[in-house]
């Protein structure tokens, strides 16, 4: 089929329709890109919260030892200097202890119980057996095992956060295989339009060489019919006889 055959209407319609998909395919992409970029967010602010935790945890539990050790009742103090200090030991821990407690208990929440119930050796099934095991060392006034609780959570924690900030770092799954797919649909569209291009060109010069062709044939043809006359015939001279000839030419 002559491609100049076709109607440039059909072009333009072929033009609109694939930039109307084009646009709907990139605010589809758009739009799952942005909600793959705030759950990143949350993710940060989730490993950030995290730290802050963990960090207010091991502040608090090493101040709550370095003032047990202050308040310590020997053994020549009375009964009663030993029930006072206890009482000011208590006044002095109190902060100290709740606020351990209250962040062992935020960790605790930020850690998924379904995940850890599904398998009992992940990173953060680890750094909440770390976290109920320091938990019970406070309850039972075991400064050692609250120090050691201290190490503990920081080396469970530390594959925690490292392995959801490379997570941020490289973007959500469904925001990487939509990256993938643009540009593949990028590269493709590209190669495409090109190839498209590239055959339209040929096409047309194709075309436009076969118009000229058959209209330089049409012409020649035409010029020939116009100007070709039959040629005129040689006209053969009649011969007429010599008379009064000679008798001796004619008897030679």
């Amino acid at each position: 089929m002559d491609i100049s055959s076709i109607p440039a209407t059909v072009f333009v319609a072929f033009g609109v329709i694939t930039a109307a998909l084009l646009t709907g395919f990139f605010s589809f992409m758009n739009m799952v890109s942005a909600k793959e970029n705030k759950v990143s967010e949350f993710r940060l602010t989730w490993v950030d919260g995290l730290r802050n935790e963990i960090a207010e945890y091991i502040s608090a539990a090493q101040e709550l030892v370095r003032v047990s050790k202050v308040f310590v009742a020997k053994d020549f103090h009375s009964p009663k200097e030993k029930k006072e200090i206890h009482i000011e030991w208590y006044k002095e821990t109190r902060a100290a202890f709740s606020r351990a407690v209250e962040n062992l208990t935020k960790i605790q929440l930020r850690l998924n119980a379904d995940d850890i119930a599904e398998d009992a050796k992940t990173p953060e099934a680890e750094l909440m057996k770390a976290v109920t095991a320091a938990r019970n060392y406070s309850i039972n006034g075991d400064l050692k095992g609250v120090l050691s609780s201290c190490n503990d959570i920081r080396s469970k924690a530390a594959p925690i956060l490292k392995s959801t900030w490379v997570l941020v770092k490289r973007g959500e799954i469904g925001y990487r295989r939509i990256r993938r797919y643009s540009l593949f649909t990028v590269t493709i569209g590209f190669y495409a339009i090109i190839s498209f291009g590239i055959y339209i060109g040929i096409a047309t010069y194709n075309t436009h060489s076969k118009k000229e062709l058959k209209l330089m044939t049409n012409t020649i043809e035409e010029h020939q019919k116009h100007n070709t006359h039959p040629l005129p015939q040689p006209q053969k001279e009649p011969v007429t006889p010599k008379l009064n000839q000679p008798q001796e030419s004619i008897i030679k």
